[in-house]
């Protein structure tokens, strides 16, 4: 009697239907794409070097400030050394400049004295065609002539050479050029935008060359996506991105700018050596709210389906080397193959298998079988 009582109860068990989270299978939209995590970076950004070795300024600059091109960012006190040898290039360039006044003074000279010369000679031509002079005499006016213009030549050519020793006087001076009265030199701003670094803080002796601050250009930002190389072969210039995580609400529109040529090695957190490549993109529209050096998440779209059959992933499992799907008709669940297309991260495209407005088990639980009593959550 007891056997038989509990085999009612567990034929009322077996009845009784699993509750089962469910969608349907419809037509949306599709957007395959590669996801990572990257960061905000300043776009194309000016390092500020010293130009000349020198005591160095403390700045009042702070990392955010805003600059305008020109602005003057420190000073550099040039070392006293570099006075006096700022003193000897400028004397150098002073003496090159007056050789190159007297030089074209002597080019004036001796092209007016060739002028004379040729004019000289014309006249004993003629007076040597009309057998008024002997040839003697006409030759010495000829050769005078041809003196005349060989001290032309070498006029223009000191001339030349007088030019050459300003251009170089000029050169060695560079540096030098902006010195003002108490050997201050300015650190100018090249272009108008942001502080993002201030490498040099305090005043000290800095060599030329020493590296003091990092500028934006602009506002203009650019996205860096650190992608695998077997994701990033599927990656196009021009490509949409879609950015977020980066602490406001809104996905921000962007493209793919280009892909660097050169990929590199990286660790992941589990130790796996992994070739990756970067990836660089740009805003639609600038967002002030983003600045450098900002996480965000990017999602890259490769390919886009306006209106592709679609199922969830989370329906889909492995079963015999092929996708299957749990299918609910008149309450029962039936397991079927699916043939799927491309997949993201939440629906995979249906290539044969299902039906549109089909219902599916999504999250299947282990209790879930082919011809299993299910009831969707919700209903009664």
């Amino acid at each position: 009697m007891l056997a038989i009582i509990v085999l009612g109860l567990a034929m009322a068990m077996r009845r009784q239907p699993l509750t089962v989270d469910t969608a349907l299978i419809e037509r949306r939209a599709l957007l395959i794409t590669v996801q990572e995590q990257g960061r905000a970076r300043a776009r194309e950004p000016f390092t500020v070097a010293a130009p000349v070795s020198g005591q160095l300024l403390r700045t009042v600059l702070i990392a955010g400030d805003r600059v305008l091109a020109g602005q003057a960012l420190t000073s550099i006190a040039v070392a006293p050394q570099d006075q006096r040898t700022e003193a000897v290039l400028r004397a150098a360039l002073a003496a090159a400049q007056a050789r190159s006044t007297a030089a074209e003074a002597s080019v004036s000279e001796s092209q007016s004295a060739l002028q004379r010369a040729e004019q000289e000679a014309q006249r004993r031509e003629q007076l040597f065609a009309q057998r008024m002079i002997g040839q003697e005499e006409r030759d010495i006016y000829l050769q005078s002539a041809a003196v005349a213009q060989a001290r032309v030549v070498a006029a223009q050519a000191s001339a030349e050479a007088a030019m050459a020793e300003i251009e170089s006087a000029r050169s060695q001076l560079i540096g030098f050029s902006d010195t003002g009265p108490e050997g201050l030199i300015p650190v100018l701003a090249p272009s108008a935008g942001v502080v993002q670094r201030v490498f040099e803080k305090s005043e000290r002796i800095v060599p030329a060359g020493t590296p003091l601050f990092l500028i934006s250009r602009g506002d203009a930002m650019e996205l860096v996506v650190d992608l695998l190389t077997q994701e990033a072969v599927q990656v196009s210039p021009g490509d949409r991105m879609l950015i977020s995580g980066w602490g406001g609400a809104q996905t921000l529109e962007a493209r793919v700018r280009y892909i660097e040529p050169e990929a590199f090695t990286k660790f992941s957190a589990l130790g796996v050596e992994e070739q990756r490549v970067n990836v660089v993109g740009e805003l639609l529209e600038s967002n002030p709210a983003l600045r450098s050096e900002y996480r965000i998440e990017a999602a890259i779209v490769i390919s886009e389906k306006p209106a592709a059959l679609t199922v969830p992933t989370s329906a889909m499992f492995r079963r015999d080397s092929g996708w299957h799907v749990f299918v609910i008709e008149g309450g029962t669940a039936l397991l079927r193959a699916v043939d799927a297309g491309e997949r993201s991260a939440e629906y995979a495209e249906v290539l044969g298998g299902l039906q549109e407005g089909e219902q599916v088990v999504i999250f299947p639980s282990d209790a879930v079988a082919d011809g299993v009593l299910v009831q969707p959550r919700g209903q009664d």
